[in-house]
């Protein structure tokens, strides 16, 4: 079985217990009613990490800012541990977009994966916590580190559109600022017979979750069309009402992204562009897919 993110997710999304033991909230916030709700949640006996609301958070005032080399909390906010791990005793809590300080880089508990038997593939993140300043841990994809040669995702505009650009052909995204990519990254689109939809979208109002489960049934796939259960799908931006997004891919091998379309028709990015599109990202932000 080779899993990968559907075209048709529910949107009501189901997060994970697990995931509670990093995140505690979160900056996105989506409608029970964006898309058909499940007859029955999914089989694991998790517990939502929060519940659905129709009414969107504030909107912060204050743009955040991070310099070259600079660590921000993504995600949401973010629970440390005094171990590298989940079973770690809570210390205290990060809030979303808030600087931090790593002074080290230490293995751990492999949260992203987990017991999922399927991968044939693990990242070489998936087991990296940051220890941080006050002695305590975080798990890193939730930790976004701004390259030495990046722009900032939060980048002023200065009037201009940010908007976010995908080449099925090159398989590339590019974070646009105007007519400026100011960030690229490999990607791995549709695969034959689930083509990434070509076009001009938006990120749906609703359509930011930072911790999803994927599964077929959710998708309204019968056993004989698909089969998977994709736990802890990070950092999904919902361009269409099909379940066409731009999120983490951990699955598949760092050979195809750039390279080989593998997906049923989303958006797969490595970890840091993951982050550095959620970060950028907004509701509303157009999302322009060409070859």
């Amino acid at each position: 079985m080779r899993p990968c993110p559907p075209r048709r997710v529910a949107r009501g999304a189901w997060l994970l217990a697990s995931a509670a033991a990093l995140l505690l909230t979160t900056s996105c916030s989506f409608g029970s009613s964006a898309r058909p709700t499940p007859t029955s949640p999914p089989t694991a006996t998790e517990t939502p990490l929060i519940v659905p609301s129709a009414t969107p958070l504030p909107t912060p005032t204050a743009t955040p800012s991070i310099g070259a080399g600079g660590t921000i909390v993504v995600g949401g906010d973010l629970r440390t541990r005094g171990a590298p791990s989940t079973q770690g005793p809570v210390v205290s809590t990060l809030k979303d977009k808030q600087a931090v300080q790593i002074i080290a880089t230490v293995q751990g508990e492999n949260w992203v994966v987990g017991t999922q038997t399927w991968v044939s593939t693990s990242p070489d993140w998936a087991r990296t916590w940051y220890e941080l300043s006050d002695k305590t841990f975080v798990y890193a994809p939730f930790v976004f580190i701004l390259g030495p040669n990046e722009v900032s995702p939060f980048v002023d505009p200065q009037g201009q559109e940010k908007w976010v650009d995908v080449n099925v052909t090159t398989q590339t995204a590019s974070a646009m600022v105007g007519a400026k990519a100011i960030f690229s990254a490999p990607v791995s689109t549709g695969q034959a017979g689930f083509p990434t939809p070509l076009g001009t979208f938006k990120i749906e109002p609703d359509g930011r979750l930072p911790v999803e489960r994927m599964t077929a049934a959710q998708a309204g796939f019968n056993p004989g069309q698909a089969t998977y259960d994709v736990e802890r799908v990070l950092f999904t931006q919902y361009f269409d009402r099909k379940g066409d997004a731009l999120h983490l891919n951990y699955w598949r091998p760092s050979s195809v992204f750039g390279r080989t379309p593998t997906s049923h028709g989303c958006v797969g990015i490595e970890m840091h562009g993951a982050q550095y599109f959620w970060l950028f990202g907004s509701p509303g932000m157009r999302v322009e897919i060409h070859r």
